[in-house]
């Protein structure tokens, strides 16, 4: 038989948070207010996991190196890419630029990647987890 008065055993929230309760100050009758932290070893494992995030650059050519910089974003990378060649104002090349950067936002948007153009001869893409 269960115990009404028992208190159950929640493991899980201790280690994700640390709960803190805060009494009001003149607030006499006020609820108990409760803030929630996260604990310093979550911190720690989610900079462990930022430790491995690299700066790629590529010279964009073709649409055959879309692949590569696909890999690059779903490996958590920022990738940086020389666009001078197909940005040198020539209306085929210009409308290859923007096959391929239609290419690079459809097989990245299941990763939620960031595309910005960064002068005339580089853009760059970037992870969900890097804001600009």
């Amino acid at each position: 038989m269960r115990s009404l008065f028992k208190r159950k055993k929640d493991t899980e929230s201790s280690e994700e948070s640390t709960v803190q309760r805060t009494l009001p100050s003149l607030g006499l009758f006020g609820p108990v207010t409760e803030s929630r932290q996260k604990s310093p070893q979550h911190e720690i494992k989610r900079l462990a996991e930022l430790e491995q995030i690299f700066i790629r650059t590529r010279k964009l050519e073709s649409l055959a190196d879309v692949p590569e910089i696909v890999t690059e974003i779903r490996n958590g990378n920022i990738v940086l890419l020389d666009i001078s060649r197909l940005n040198d104002g020539n209306d085929q090349t210009h409308l290859e630029l923007r096959r391929i950067i239609e290419r690079i936002r459809g097989e990245t948007r299941g990763y939620q990647a960031e595309i910005a153009l960064v002068n005339n001869d580089a853009m760059i893409v970037t992870p969900s987890f890097v804001s600009f």
